[in-house]
């Protein structure tokens, strides 16, 4: 099967489809397909919303926009708006980023506890996992194209996941925070991962270690992103 075919395939039938990579690794169809998708959302994104405004709003939600001055919020509109070609490359290239980041992460993981691929069989098997990442993209991409601009919240952009429902407003940041984290296609990565590195990983290793090497990294990565959204506000 020729690597766009397997694009389709790891979704529908993840098992057949990771089984294939993990004999003959691909890497570029996915990365391309991510990358451009990526790039594309992005544009799409800043050609709806201002980035200037959207940093202001971001501000203004975490209260601190209340302790600037008129002339502060126009440097951080005029900031915001030059740099708005650096975000645009920055969402184009971080699939590419956060794979190969989690492909590292998880070889050494898996080099401890017992593997049999190579690392570009685990770059290939990444990267065809994390394609519902496409999904998110294009979630996001409805979202700016439907709602109007000062409803969206960065945080939620492609979110498939119980903050959506929640006005930041009026619960705990510590429960929005969680909510956020606890997006379906996070697990729904995670899942494929699982997944895909059972052809990876050594006849030795249980099936309740390999989940467990997966899951905590992203419990780890999940905890960081809950932090981090609790110290944004």
């Amino acid at each position: 099967m020729n690597s766009f075919g397997l694009l389709f395939k790891v979704l529908w039938t993840p098992g057949e489809a990771m089984l294939l990579i993990s004999k003959n690794p691909r890497v570029l169809a996915p990365l391309i397909v991510l990358t451009a998708v990526s790039f594309a959302v992005s544009m799409v994104t800043f050609t709806k919303i201002d980035a200037g405004e959207l940093a202001l709003r971001q501000l203004e939600r975490s209260g601190r926009a209340q302790q600037m001055t008129e002339e502060q919020k126009e440097r951080v509109l005029a900031q915001s708006r030059k740099l708005t070609p650096v975000f645009i490359a920055t969402a184009a290239i971080g699939p590419l980023i956060i794979i190969t980041l989690a492909t590292a992460i998880y070889f050494a993981i898996f080099t401890i506890i017992g593997r049999e691929g190579t690392f570009k069989t685990f770059y290939a098997v990444t990267a065809f996992a994390y394609l519902p990442l496409v999904v998110r993209q294009l979630a996001a991409m409805i979202q700016v194209s439907v709602f109007p601009p000062s409803s969206i919240v960065p945080q939620e952009l492609g979110s498939l996941s119980l903050a959506v429902f929640l006005d930041p407003t009026s619960v705990s940041r510590l429960v929005y925070a969680i909510a956020l984290a606890l997006d379906i296609t996070s697990i729904w990565i995670m899942t494929l991962l699982i997944i895909g590195f059972k052809f990876l990983a050594r006849r030795s290793v249980s099936t309740a270690l390999r989940v467990t090497g997966v899951a905590a990294v992203f419990v780890v990565f999940s905890a960081i992103g809950v932090g981090l959204q609790m110290l944004q506000g």
